[in-house]
């Protein structure tokens, strides 16, 4: 065979690879929406569940061949979030953390440590990048956290470590800007209070760590991954050579366009079935005023949708090179998934506004997916206000804000 016709080959194996991960995501959707209760009422997936995804591959799409993983690519990565998003929203948030967390393990630190972290097969990684009130000092050989808590640790419950924001010292003890730390679970402990009013099902609960101490080979500089001054083990692999700042950013828009399809098939299914109070409309989908709203609605979903696909490839494209994506590059990505995220949840609402009275039940789907979708849009990093500005400052000449990008 020649060499043309072997890479033929493998990258067609590599597609079907995504295709089927991608059949099997959907597969899942039924039983999301079957185990919504159960959802709700364990803030986290049912076991059963989580370890059907395992077994599908769904959390390995981002580990590297080497351990294990499927390795795929970064569109896989979008349509598989987005599916489980359909089935229920918070897992799919979970799952993308945890595979963000997965592909900065097994390609930003040195390559012995993560080989200690995906020792095991199907091994899981979460993380939080920050903390809160961590008190850490310096030792031989690494950091102690002698106390310390982080919030809203995404996808935790299937994690066999933990990525947490530490700071970091130099050799004399004084700090030198934030890192983050891979920390066996056996070192943290669940704190068991994520009780929020949307995407339950991420078991995003905080976590806390006591008197750990933390070798410095386990530390990478957050600084350092943003500015891509942190070389990734799998250069030669797009998605593992993508620019960690927008790629973080970006995967919070995978399980928002999910909710945004379960929003919109909700509402078709059941417009059929409602009337239109204080009018002649005893069929809301036969009023024109729906047909408005539909319209309208569906266009800003589809929008979004479009924004986050344009991203995805601008990220694919810089990572297939060998230049570091620029910083006016990385924040307009960031700028564009906040944009989306937004018209995402402008467009819940005012579907929202079509549901009458009973939207306001709490157990009115179209209701606990509109908090879905407003809980999904919160996370600081897709932020509008913040990535405008950090965009704008770019635009207009002045030097970029010391964030994500």
């Amino acid at each position: 065979m020649s060499v043309l016709n072997l890479s033929t080959a493998t990258l067609a194996s590599s597609d079907r690879t995504d295709v089927d991960l991608v059949a099997r995501a959907k597969a899942l959707v039924p039983d999301l929406r079957e185990a919504r209760s159960e959802i709700d009422r364990l803030a986290r997936p049912p076991e059963e569940l989580a370890e059907r995804m395992k077994q599908e591959g769904i959390y390995s799409m981002t580990v590297p061949h080497e351990y294990g993983g499927l390795q795929s690519s970064l569109d896989t990565w979008r349509q598989v979030v987005t599916e489980i998003g359909r089935g229920d929203a918070g897992v799919a948030w979970g799952l993308t953390l945890v595979t963000a967390c997965n592909w900065m393990a097994a390609n930003l630190y040195p390559k012995h440590v993560s080989e200690e972290i995906f020792a095991r097969p199907n091994t899981n990684v979460a993380g939080v990048f920050s903390g809160r009130a961590v008190k850490a000092r310096r030792a031989d050989g690494g950091i102690v956290v002698e106390k310390g808590m982080w919030f809203f640790n995404s996808g935790v419950y299937q994690a066999d470590w933990d990525l947490l924001g530490v700071p970091m010292f130099d050799k004399n003890g004084e700090p030198i800007g934030p890192g983050v730390a891979a920390v066996p679970m056996s070192d943290v402990k669940n704190l068991h209070d994520w009780n929020p009013s949307g995407l339950r099902g991420s078991g995003s609960t905080n976590v806390a760590m006591e008197d750990v101490f933390i070798p410095d080979e386990r530390i990478v500089s957050l600084m350092g991954c943003n500015r891509g001054e942190v070389k990734p083990t799998y250069p030669e692999v797009p998605i593992f050579n993508a620019a960690f700042g927008p790629l973080m950013v970006l995967i919070l828009a995978f399980p928002v366009l999910g909710v945004a399809k379960h929003i919109m098939e909700n509402f078709l299914e059941t417009v059929g079935k409602r009337d239109i109070k204080l009018t002649t409309y005893t069929n809301q989908g036969e009023a024109p005023v729906t047909h408005l709203q539909t319209g309208e609605i569906s266009a800003m979903f589809d929008a979004a949708e479009s924004i986050i696909v344009r991203a995805v490839e601008k990220v694919d494209l810089w990572s297939a090179g060998k230049a570091f994506m620029p910083v006016a590059e990385r924040a307009r990505v960031n700028r564009d998934v906040a944009f989306a995220d937004r018209m995402v949840f402008e467009a819940a609402t005012k579907l929202s506004e079509a549901g009458g009275g009973s939207f306001a039940h709490s157990k009115n789907i179209a209701n606990r997916l509109w908090q879905d979708a407003r809980v999904a849009t919160m996370h600081p990093f897709v932020n509008p206000s913040s990535n405008f500005e950090t965009y704008g400052r770019l635009l207009c000449g002045v030097e970029e804000l010391l964030m994500q990008v």
